[in-house]
């Protein structure tokens, strides 16, 4: 998670801390991302990238996109699903991250023809807002 404090008092700057290079010649997300966006080591051109495409974008998805969003319209970790440093974390226990039992229920034909009030209800506490409930139609529609 990233934070921000804003405070009022002055703090000592940390010692920098050396990162290693974790990656070497792994190639998996370069590998696994279906649109292609992820286009040499540590390079990502985001006008590609399915997170930005569904979430950021305000406009029209890019039409030589269609067919790669894999059934996404939120989002996509794709290329930290297969990173193998991301192997070593643990599954969280935070209940307040749980999605809502009637989000789990929803089949296609509930999302394809979901309506506003139900984006609401669902929604409400979650970062689909940013995309919009006329976001979210947009990349349903973009699916099919």
């Amino acid at each position: 998670f990233i934070g921000e404090l804003i405070l009022d008092i002055e703090l000592p700057c940390d010692e920098p801390k050396l990162v290693r290079d974790h990656c070497g010649k792994c190639t998996n997300c370069i590998d696994a991302c279906p649109t292609k966006a992820i286009v040499a080591n540590r390079v990502v051109d985001a006008r590609k990238c399915i997170s930005y495409q569904t979430i950021e974008l305000k406009g029209e998805l890019d039409k030589n996109l269609k067919g790669k969003f894999e059934n996404r319209v939120f989002g996509c970790d794709i290329c930290q699903d297969v990173c193998p440093w991301n192997l070593k974390s643990k599954p969280h226990s935070e209940p307040h991250f749980l999605p809502s039992q009637k989000l789990l229920y929803l089949n296609k034909s509930d999302w394809v023809n979901m309506e506003k009030p139900l984006f609401k209800e669902l929604f409400k506490k979650s970062a689909v807002k940013r995309t919009g409930f006329k976001g979210l139609k947009r990349n349903l529609d973009f699916l099919h």
